[in-house]
């Protein structure tokens, strides 16, 4: 469900009682949003959950309910940037690629999760099917990263805290390494903010020179506003 800031309209990030806009910076406290955003975080809040993903059966006799989706219907959700019929594209998506993974928590523990908290608690015992989930979701959305509402929900919202952990940070640095796509999707994406300059500082401080150049030549050719990233100089 995304709430929008009261400033600009653009979907914004909730934290217990506070909420911070990625677009244009401007912050506060729940109460100040408007009724209907408010109404919003209420409906989140109540006990009644509603859960549509079906996760995919390997059996013979492999049925869905009418209101389940299947795999591939959700990553053609997600590639088109269209959550009219399942808001929980994305959280849905994952578990549906990934049931092993998923099978440590029951339907109603998933029902409680979004994307960003399946990943960060599969990060904290499998960092690298965390990390495979990052790039499931990067992957399959990339086209839209340019677009700042989409790029500021999957980088400022869904892989955020996901970034910042450090259960993953080493394992992450290694993929950056060698996988350009992926340096690309984070460090030229419409949305540039804490995530990016931690990976940066993780290179400084685990001395990771040239990916930290090779990231900082991508942020260099990013069109878009990036000023919150503060650089620290290199060490000699």
């Amino acid at each position: 469900m995304t709430i929008r800031c009261p400033h600009c309209g653009s979907p914004v990030m909730v934290r217990g009682n506070r909420w911070e806009c990625g677009w244009c910076g401007d912050f506060g406290g729940v109460s100040s949003l408007h009724p209907t955003e408010q109404a919003k975080l209420m409906q989140v809040a109540a006990p009644s959950i509603s859960f549509t993903i079906t996760v995919t059966d390997t059996s013979d006799d492999e049925e869905e309910t009418p209101s389940s989706f299947s795999r591939s219907e959700l990553e053609d959700m997600v590639r088109r940037w269209d959550f009219s019929e399942n808001e929980w594209a994305c959280r849905d998506l994952l578990i549906a690629a990934f049931p092993e993974t998923v099978s440590r928590w029951s339907a109603e523990e998933l029902s409680e999760m979004d994307a960003m908290n399946l990943m960060v608690e599969t990060g904290e015992r499998d960092p690298e099917t965390a990390i495979q989930m990052m790039k499931l979701l990067l992957d399959t959305a990339e086209m839209h990263l340019q677009n700042p509402e989409a790029a500021y929900f999957l980088l400022g919202n869904e892989l955020y805290d996901l970034c910042l952990s450090g259960y993953i940070r080493p394992r992450l640095l290694e993929h950056l390494k060698a996988d350009d796509r992926l340096a690309r999707q984070l460090f030229q994406s419409a949305y540039v903010g804490s995530p990016q300059e931690d990976i940066l500082l993780s290179c400084s401080q685990l001395e990771e020179k040239e990916l930290r150049q090779k990231l900082l030549d991508f942020l260099a050719c990013n069109p878009f506003p990036h000023d919150k990233i503060e650089l620290e100089p290199d060490e000699a």
